[in-house]
């Protein structure tokens, strides 16, 4: 087993290959629906009807993507690395298209939306699976493993805050095309050369054994074991709740606050608790354990915004949420992919096989489901409620709506998602420990023969 500390370069790398997978999912949660309506011209409710069928029947492929991924052949350059840098250039590609294709087509605007979204639904998984599949891979070492499982989840605050501050700021306004053209392509750029140059920086140390793939029936027995799908569930409904309030934000400042630049200020409000908390939730982890943190992260990010039920258009009472809401986020970023690696450790110690990209594919399968069930509730709701794009004031049934989308429908997925995981989830800090110590001395003797 190979003990090396992994040195700072390598890590900075891994921070930026995960940095780059930022752009492509938070520029569509956050401003895709807004973008379909007021610039397209298409209407909420079939933006909606796109999302939620289109996601979800791409989110069905997903554990296939992640078995093949498996089943690649290893390469000098790595088993996960290759299929890394082919996924990025072909959504990078794609992502272009899902965003220019329906603005530049003079017609037939919802088929090129539904084509270009359904290829994304095959092409992301490719790059973010692969990607995903990385850290069990890079180290055996509990240590190292939980120092990348916080670079992980720091990249992916970062790097949402840095879009949450600049996405709005380059827009300028919801309604602006040109603003939408400069943020696109410089997403774009972004998510290429910080992902190829981050795959290009990181090594993988755990090679596959030989006689240890399994099949397809043993896919779904994987995604059967209570760890995985109690994982599954909880951070599905988490990040519905969270989905929800990406789709529905840009209209929150956009109408009831009345200026899209607050966005931007919050983003950088909650920069003062989120950062403290993603690099002190490891201390944490040591002493409690992930799934207690974990429980605790979903509590505080997700339940916190109901203090803004006292006055929605209350600027310190928003700033005070985001406060508060940023420690939790900064809590439970890093241990989504953290626990994700403990339950690949679980797989291989109960069924005796290595399966990164089923594991892994369960982040791509939960961001389709999330994307298209979260992104069709407030575009439903909006459609039902009058929404008007052409309207620069909204009707109350319209503010409503918005209010409900951005507090209370997120908060009730967040409390069903923290009772499955808190009742569920069987990986306590002690049996973590145990299942570490047996699989410390089965790699051990494996090696040693």
């Amino acid at each position: 087993m190979n003990h090396d500390k992994i040195k700072m370069r390598e890590k900075l790398s891994y921070a930026a290959v995960n940095f780059g997978n930022i752009p492509i999912m938070t520029l569509i949660n956050g401003y895709l629906l807004i973008f379909y309506t007021n610039i397209c011209g298409l209407s909420p409710a079939a933006c909606a009807t796109l999302f939620l069928i289109a996601r979800i029947l791409d989110g069905l492929n997903d554990p296939l993507v992640g078995f093949v991924i498996d089943h690649l052949p290893n390469t000098k350059h790595g088993h996960f690395r290759p299929s890394l840098i082919v996924g990025t250039v072909l959504c990078s590609l794609n992502f272009l298209m899902l965003w220019f294709g329906p603005m530049l087509a003079p017609g037939g605007k919802l088929i090129i939306a539904y084509i270009s979204y359904l290829l994304l639904g095959v092409l992301f998984p490719v790059m973010d699976i692969s990607l995903n599949s990385l850290l069990p891979v890079m180290t055996a070492d509990m240590n190292e493993r939980n120092s990348l499982s916080s670079i992980k989840g720091l990249a992916y605050v970062v790097g949402a805050l840095v879009i949450g501050v600049a996405a709005p700021l380059i827009l300028g306004d919801a309604s602006n095309k040109q603003g939408y053209i400069h943020m696109i392509l410089i997403g774009t750029a972004v998510v290429f050369i910080c992902s190829i140059l981050g795959t290009a920086g990181v090594k993988e140390r755990i090679k596959p054994q030989k006689g240890k793939s399994y099949t397809v029936k043993e896919l779904f027995r994987i995604l059967s074991r209570k760890p995985v799908y109690i994982t599954f569930l909880a951070i599905l409904l988490y990040t519905i709740g969270g989905n929800i309030v990406s789709a529905v934000n840009t209209y929150y400042y956009t109408y009831v606050l009345g200026n899209l630049s607050w966005s931007a200020i919050l983003t950088l409000v909650m920069c003062i608790t989120i950062f403290p908390a993603t690099m002190f939730v490891s201390k944490l982890i040591g002493k409690y354990g992930k799934k207690k943190m974990y429980a605790i992260g979903l509590a505080i990010a997700g339940l916190t915004p109901l203090i803004r039920l006292i006055d929605v258009r209350s600027i310190p009472i928003l700033v005070i949420s985001a406060l508060i809401t940023g420690i939790g986020s900064g809590f439970a970023a890093p241990l989504n992919y953290g626990i994700q690696a403990d339950n690949t450790d679980y797989i291989e110690l109960s069924m005796g096989i290595r399966a990164e990209g089923a594991i892994a594919s369960l982040s791509s399968f939960i961001s389709k489901c999330a994307m298209g069930i979260g992104g069709a509730i407030p575009g439903y709701l909006l459609a039902l409620a009058g929404f008007d794009a052409a309207a620069k004031t909204q009707p109350d049934s319209v503010i409503t709506v918005i209010i409900l989308c951005l507090i209370g429908l997120p908060a009730l997925v967040d409390l069903l998602a923290i009772v499955i995981f808190g009742k569920g989830y069987p990986l306590t800090k002690e049996k973590l420990e145990e299942q570490n110590r047996i699989l410390a001395e089965k790699r051990g003797t494996v090696q040693a023969e």
